[in-house]
C-alpha cells in the first residue's frame, strides 16, 4: 500500500485500515481514547513517543510515517527484490520481515504468553509448532 503523498495523519489512518483494526480498537492498544485517536488521524501531529507506539503498532518505521514508504529508509519494510526465500512460518523461524500488524487477538496472546513461566512458554510453542506442522500435511 502506498501512501508516500499522503500527510502524516493520512498514513496513520491508511496503516489502521490496513491492520484491520477501528479506530476504538487502535486506541484501546495505545491506551489512548478513542475520541483523542481520532483527533489525531484528522488533524496529525501526534508525540514523538506517541508516533514511536504508534509505528511499533502497525510495525512501520517512524520515518514510513513520516516521510511515507519510499524514503530511502526501509526499517521493518524491504523491497521484495532484496528478501531472502523464507522457509515455512513456524514458531522457530518467523519471518522477522513481515509488516502484516497483529490482531488484537494475537496482541491479547502476546500478553498472556509474556506472564508466563519460561517453561510454559516453551510448551505452548511447540504445541503451536505441532499444529502447524499437522496442518501441512493434510
Amino acid at each position: 500500500m502506498d501512501f508516500d503523498n499522503n500527510t502524516v495523519n493520512q498514513r496513520i489512518a491508511g496503516y489502521r485500515k490496513l491492520a484491520g483494526f477501528t479506530q476504538e480498537q487502535a486506541a484501546n492498544l495505545l491506551n489512548m481514547k478513542r475520541s483523542a485517536y481520532a483527533r489525531m488521524e484528522k488533524y496529525g501531529n501526534p508525540s514523538p513517543e506517541k508516533l514511536k507506539q504508534i509505528a511499533e503498532l502497525y510495525r512501520v518505521s517512524v520515518a514510513t510515517l513520516l516521510y511515507g514508504a519510499d524514503n530511502g529508509y526501509r526499517g521493518y519494510q524491504k523491497a521484495d527484490d532484496e528478501l531472502p526465500d523464507i522457509p515455512p512460518l513456524t514458531l522457530e523461524n518467523h519471518r522477522d520481515h513481515d509488516i502484516l500488524p497483529l490482531t488484537v487477538t494475537e496482541s491479547n496472546a502476546i500478553r498472556i504468553v509474556r506472564r508466563l513461566k519460561t517453561s510454559d512458554v516453551e510448551k505452548i510453542i511447540d504445541f503451536i509448532n505441532k499444529i502447524y506442522k499437522d496442518s501441512k500435511k493434510r
